[in-house]
């Protein structure tokens, strides 16, 4: 087995890392005036210039606007964001704010559901077969009571793999790419429901598909979100 060396993330990404976490939560909101360069130096301890290189990733990324001789604000990263903003959300992750948690899921279940809807269309045996081994994954560590991270790492694999059968490229790129960020949803969707609970809904979308119910089994997934925001918000 090969092993690579363990890296310690660096002051730049720490500081990096903690202003996202501010702007994810909602802490630090759209237009707020960051302190100076100076400020924050003296602040965290760190030298100048690793706050100068923070800020430059932090403007490419898309979360901040550096303004000679006004300051450095917080922007509007939904409107002002790029791909390195998407790329940044995939690695940062961060706290995230109710209404940037639903817009995650929302892309995970219009990629989750586009690839079910591709995959009803159009599915071999052997894509069936590979859905209910991974199922049964999960059912055999329910029936263990194993650890819900463990559990959760199989649904995860479960709505990946569906990606990746429904022939699209781009779905399971999309779904790898932001693993980080949805952990924390497949990991919240066990602890709530319950890992029997859960392959009994992969079990249910399995039966869709293999029917060719591909718009059903998206609209079903959709609803499981929405049933967990209703228990939720009482």
């Amino acid at each position: 087995m090969e092993l690579k060396k363990l890296e310690a993330p660096t002051l730049r990404e720490l500081f990096v890392q903690q202003l996202v976490d501010k702007i994810l939560s909602g802490e630090l909101k759209a237009e707020d005036k960051l302190p100076s360069e100076r400020e924050m130096s003296e602040k965290l301890q760190i030298s100048r210039s690793m706050v100068h290189l923070g800020l430059e990733d932090l403007e490419r990324m898309g979360f901040v606007r550096i303004e000679p001789r006004r300051g450095i604000f917080v922007t509007d990263y939904t409107r002002e964001g790029n791909f390195e903003t998407l790329a940044a959300l995939s690695r940062y992750g961060g706290v995230l704010d109710i209404p940037l948690k639903d817009s995650a899921v929302e892309l995970r279940n219009a990629v989750y559901g586009g690839g079910l809807i591709r995959l009803a269309a159009k599915h071999t045996p052997e894509d069936m077969a590979a859905l209910r081994a991974q199922a049964d994954r999960l059912r055999t560590l329910a029936d263990e009571k194993a650890d819900l991270r463990a559990c959760a790492a199989e649904m995860r694999r479960f709505e990946i793999l569906v990606t990746e059968l429904s022939g699209n490229m781009l779905f399971p790129l999309l779904m790898n790419s932001f693993s980080a960020s949805y952990q924390e949803l497949w990991h919240v969707c066990v602890s709530f429901w319950g890992a029997e609970e859960v392959v009994s809904q992969e079990e249910h979308i399995i039966e869709l598909v293999s029917d060719g119910k591909g718009e059903e089994a998206a609209a079903y997934v959709r609803d499981i979100y929405r049933r967990f925001r209703v228990a939720n918000d009482r």
